[in-house]
């Protein structure tokens, strides 16, 4: 039977909820299966991994057998950029602490120096995933591209923040969704915007190509 209009929307909705309920339960199994601290970032890597797979149409390979390929292969190095991250984000923290406890003017400089390098970093994070499992580049090309891409393509990382917004009141209001979409939806939100930059990235690099033949 085929739908159309309205009955449509519904049904395609419906399968993703419940997509997005067993890749969520996936992303919580191998964070244990990684005792947790060391699961949680391969278990994010295989999430974007099967994210992207999906969005982009191929639903053949199994769910399972995407995420503990990815999971498997990125261990050790998606627990290398969680360590990265986590430095970084800890030395940002305790710098805007510390000057915001002066009111000297070169403190409050150097603060605002300091919220600058904190967006900076916030747009790295936000594209990172996306970036990583799109592109096959050198390790530290990653956070390069995830800036680069953050910055040029601006719209799609707006609509992360907001569609992270809009997710978040929905879990505040709706507090039963955490534990069945508590990470899924989120990430979704993510590389749902990322791939739309890279689609768009790829479409100029191809008219600008044809524009010089």
């Amino acid at each position: 039977m085929r739908l159309n209009g309205l009955m449509k929307v519904v049904y395609q909705a419906g399968e993703w909820v419940i997509k997005l309920v067993y890749a969520n339960l996936l992303w919580m199994f191998f964070t244990l299966l990684g005792l947790g601290i060391f699961g949680v970032m391969p278990a994010t890597v295989g999430l974007f991994t099967l994210l992207r797979q999906w969005i982009m149409g191929n639903e053949r390979e199994p769910a399972y057998k995407i995420y503990w390929n990815s999971f498997r292969q990125e261990f050790l190095r998606s627990n290398l950029v969680g360590l990265i991250f986590l430095v970084v984000g800890y030395i940002l923290r305790m710098d805007i602490i510390f000057f915001k406890t002066s009111s000297h003017f070169i403190f409050q400089i150097l603060l605002a120096v300091l919220f600058c390098v904190g967006l900076l970093y916030l747009i790295t994070l936000l594209n990172f995933f996306p970036v990583y499992v799109h592109y096959k580049i050198s390790f530290f090309a990653y956070f390069k591209y995830a800036l680069l891409i953050g910055i040029s393509q601006l719209s799609s990382t707006l609509m992360m923040i907001i569609g992270s917004v809009v997710i978040f009141c929905l879990y505040w209001y709706f507090s039963g969704l955490i534990p069945l979409l508590c990470f899924s939806l989120f990430s979704l939100n993510l590389m749902w915007f990322g791939y739309q930059a890279f689609k768009k990235i790829e479409y100029e690099q191809q008219q600008t190509q044809l524009s010089r033949q």
